[in-house]
């Protein structure tokens, strides 16, 4: 008896199962069908407005309304951004720029709806906003609204909204939340976010500078890695900084990584004293400077890498292989470590070596 109404309550949740499956694939079938439909017709609204425009120094009054109607509706705009994804971005700035208000008023809807919303509406901006210049709009303060009891994904999308709008005072507005807030938002994003600013990068750089001693050090190391990116002229500017032991272990690392991609001479002492292991220090700069000296080029450079091949940590025997490799030292004059007594150093050599042999 038990058997059997086990066995009937498994056929009715295979059935209940089957049944749910088909209704989902109808439905999602008919809504696909329906967005597919919606984005031809803002195709044609799109073609028409962008024709009017040439004419015209403003949308249509019918246009606008439609679009402040409809788009409130996520499945509209879903359909709509498909609709802009099938124009080069150039070929549409006219209609772009002028759905700034437009965007404006649906942001105050947006702020009402749930996470996942905002973050897709945030997301079309990041990918079809203007850099509408250096003044600070309603639409960029309406956007960090949106991260009130935010998710990562929403927090995400709103940055690269900022980025995409092109305010320094917006970007560093957010920045500054986040720090107060103490949310997790990783370094690489933040910097790769920051690295497709529209607006004046160089500005930009200098502004989030000046929050060195008030950031903590995670949104410290994605502002060192964006000038990394993009700039060779903050050199003298972080020559004290890495300097000093007082600055945090983690934006050093990334200040020895710049310094990797934009070679300062004055620098390159204080790499050789990180090489040195008689110094007292953490052995993270150690194995980043080995990294880092490939650049240096040098007879002490050669020197100091042949030391680091012996050293107890693997890192730090990698690295330095590797930078006596992209130096292109002769093997000759890699005699002593060949012949040496220390297997590893060897091998970590031999294998780097055939690496860039392959």
């Amino acid at each position: 008896m038990v058997i059997n109404l086990l066995l009937y309550v498994y056929l009715f949740s295979c059935f209940a199962l089957f049944i749910f499956n088909l209704l989902y694939m109808i439905l999602s079938s008919f809504l696909n069908k329906r967005c597919h439909q919606k984005c031809s017709q803002y195709e044609t609204q799109i073609m028409n407005e962008s024709i009017y425009l040439q004419t015209h120094s403003k949308l249509s009054i019918s246009h606008e309304r439609y679009l402040l109607k409809r788009l409130r509706n996520i499945n509209d705009l879903i359909a709509f951004n498909k609709a802009l994804d099938h124009f080069e971005k150039k070929s549409v700035e006219p209609y772009l720029t002028q759905l700034l208000p437009i965007w404006q008023q649906l942001a105050v809807s947006y702020l009402k709806k749930d996470n996942m919303k905002k973050a897709f509406f945030a997301y079309v901006i990041s990918k079809h906003g203007l850099y509408y210049g250096k003044e600070y709009r309603p639409l960029m303060q309406l956007l960090l609204q949106f991260l009130d009891h935010s998710t990562i994904y929403c927090r995400e999308n709103v940055f690269k909204a900022l980025c995409t709008l092109g305010n320094i005072q917006a970007v560093e507005n957010m920045m500054n939340i986040i720090n107060d807030k103490e949310w997790f938002h990783h370094q690489k994003l933040i910097a790769d976010n920051l690295s497709v600013f529209q607006g004046d990068q160089e500005l930009l750089m200098t502004r989030l500078w000046q929050h060195v001693n008030e950031w903590n050090d995670h949104l410290m190391v994605a502002v060192v890695q964006f000038i990394s990116q993009k700039n060779g002229n903050f050199q003298q500017i972080f020559l004290p900084y890495l300097r000093s032991p007082q600055t945090s272990l983690e934006v050093r690392l990334a200040m020895i990584r710049y310094y990797r991609l934009h070679p300062y001479e004055p620098v390159r002492e204080i790499l050789y004293s990180f090489i040195d292991d008689t110094m007292i220090q953490d052995v993270s700069l150690t194995i980043v400077s080995a990294f880092a000296l490939d650049h240096y080029p040098g007879n002490k450079t050669i020197e100091l890498l042949k030391k680091a091949l012996c050293h107890h940590n693997w890192y730090v025997r990698r690295n330095a292989a590797a930078s006596l490799v992209h130096l292109k030292v002769a093997k000759k004059d890699l005699k002593d470590i060949y012949e040496g007594k220390d297997p590893y150093a060897k091998e970590i050599l031999t294998y780097m070596y055939k690496k860039q042999e392959v």
